[in-house]
């Protein structure tokens, strides 16, 4: 028979066993319960991260025009309030509202895409067939001799060899000419896409003018700022972004419009397709309109007429000055915009990972990256002040 004897523990460590048991069978049943808290939330913050990356994924083919909605929305703020204000209904007036941006931006759009596709289309028929190509391989090839009265470069085109035009441009010519083609064919391709992102931009429009406010209450309870901090960062994003903007789509339209009209006027070749040109590169910081227009009075007065090139390089450059100098300083007020050389690399940047959009995408969230940063320097001041202090010592 096996015997199994239990040592027992002495009369008092025994007792003061049995008054911990409890103390340490709480602190047992605490930290599993703390435990299957943190796997649950663990879980939790899991599944919201799956259905979120889900609903990106849902709605990336929209990002874009969720954006230009946001941007539309927020220009024409103080619009939708005025019309909210006379008409005391909040569907009549964002629908008023969405309709004021239709007729204001949206149709003029339409409209001067469809100019310039036709000039697109034609101009690289003409090329194709030779017909401007002729005209241009022309003035190339006497431009030497045109510019030897020139006082100071007539001395100087003694020096370099002549102008073999046709072998230089007939390469030119083909390549642009297939781009071109490629271009509109690509285009007229896109209208079936076009036409779903231009709705559902305006159904984001109108639902930011009917609720958007309840949306942004939304966003702020679930930022984990408080609302002084929130606030800030917001009315900061605001300023920046709208400088940036009016800075640069409302000057470019104005310059845009500008050109265009003077290549109306004096008779230009395409002068939609080189207004429009003019207003991509006016948006870009410096860069600007003349970039343009100084090159197109110059060919007119080689081309034999000199009182049109002149007056296109006069009233393009005073145009220019009374924007930049006169009308920028009154749009943008006392709001504060990006530095000129941030901008022009973010708009770059824009264009070269969204396209043509980009010129618009990339100083919008360079203003967001700044904004923030500047907001977290404010948040932790006192940390960073703290750090100076002990490198000082």
């Amino acid at each position: 028979m096996l015997i199994l004897v239990l040592q027992l523990p002495p009369r008092g460590e025994g007792e003061s066993q049995a008054k911990h048991c409890p103390s340490i069978a709480r602190n047992v049943l605490w930290c599993m319960q703390r435990s299957e808290r943190m796997f649950l939330e663990a879980i939790f913050l899991l599944v919201l991260l799956a259905f979120s990356a889900a609903f990106l994924r849902l709605m990336a083919p929209f990002l874009l025009s969720i954006f230009l909605a946001v941007v539309l929305a927020n220009v024409f703020r103080g619009v939708h309030r005025r019309t909210l204000t006379r008409t005391g209904r909040p569907r009549v007036a964002a629908t008023l509202s969405t309709g004021i941006i239709v007729l204001v931006v949206l149709i003029p759009v339409v409209i001067v895409t469809s100019l310039v596709t036709a000039e697109v289309i034609g101009l690289a028929e003409r090329i194709r067939e030779g017909r401007d190509g002729a005209g241009v391989l022309d003035l190339l090839q006497n431009l030497p001799s045109q510019l030897g009265g020139v006082p100071v470069l007539g001395p100087l085109i003694q020096y370099f060899p002549d102008i073999d035009a046709e072998s230089a441009m007939s390469d030119a010519l083909k390549h642009s000419t297939e781009y071109l083609l490629r271009l509109s064919q690509r285009s007229l391709g896109n209208i079936a896409g076009a036409i779903i992102n231009f709705l559902v931009m305006l159904l984001v429009v109108f639902f930011l003018f009917l609720d958007g406010e309840r949306v942004v209450a939304r966003v702020k309870e679930l930022i984990p700022l408080s609302n002084h901090d929130v606030d800030q960062i917001s009315r900061e994003m605001f300023n920046t972004t709208s400088a940036t903007l009016i800075s640069t789509i409302i000057i470019g339209l104005m310059e845009g419009a500008l050109a265009t009209a003077l290549f109306l006027i004096f008779r230009l070749p395409s002068p939609f397709l080189w207004g429009v040109i003019t207003m991509v590169l006016s948006m870009i910081p410096l860069v600007g309109t003349n970039i343009v227009l100084i090159p197109a009075g110059l060919l007119t007065i080689i081309m034999g007429r000199p009182v049109a090139g002149l007056a296109i390089i006069l009233v393009g450059a005073a145009g220019v000055a009374v924007t930049q100098n006169v009308i920028r300083p009154r749009l943008v007020g006392n709001r504060t915009g990006l530095h000129p050389a941030i901008a022009l690399l973010a708009t770059i940047g824009g264009i070269a990972w969204l396209g043509l959009i980009g010129f618009l995408v990339g100083p919008v969230l360079a203003s967001l990256f700044f904004v923030t940063w500047r907001q977290f320097g404010r948040r932790y001041a006192a940390v960073l002040a703290d750090k100076d202090e002990e490198g000082q010592q």
